[in-house]
């Protein structure tokens, strides 16, 4: 079975990488397919490292005086975020068929988002990386884990 709307987890990590080199395949040559690739941006997160594609948005109580700076500050760490997704997939996406739309989605969980933007676009199924944690991580929350749980739809995780 061909797939026609699939949601690529992406962080920027190896595991995420590999998920959209399986997604690109699932999908195959369908040109009026669509993949969206998603980075998730927590809320109030800060200091992630310089060499993630997802940009921080930092203590968000502390740094904005009004709702048009907020509204600002989530419009940058979107942009910026989009912008070194691109610089990161080109390469593994440069002969792909289908549409690619790469997005970033602010949500109070990494889990949360992923299910909530496959429900938003009625996406087919979730493709997204996983880091190989050990099963006690895994309960305490690991986002894989969270994810395979909490959809609605089939989740295909990569390691």
């Amino acid at each position: 079975m061909l797939y026609k709307n699939i949601m690529v987890a992406y962080d920027g990590s190896e595991p995420a990488k590999e998920a959209l080199v399986v997604a690109r395949n699932m999908i195959g040559d369908k040109a009026d397919a669509l993949m969206h690739v998603v980075s998730i941006i927590p809320v109030g997160t800060i200091g992630i490292n310089s060499d993630s594609t997802i940009q921080p948005i930092m203590n968000v109580a502390d740094f904005f005086p009004d709702m048009d700076s907020y509204e600002d500050i989530l419009n940058n760490a979107k942009e910026q975020t989009i912008s070194n997704m691109k610089a990161d997939v080109i390469d593994l996406l440069e002969d792909a068929v289908c549409q690619v739309h790469l997005e970033a989605y602010i949500a109070t969980k990494p889990a949360e988002g992923i299910c909530e933007y496959a429900k938003e676009h009625d996406v087919d199924m979730i493709a997204m990386g996983r880091r190989g944690l050990s099963a006690l991580r895994a309960m305490l929350g690991g986002v894989s884990y969270a994810v395979l749980h909490e959809s609605e739809i089939p989740v295909v995780t990569v390691r």
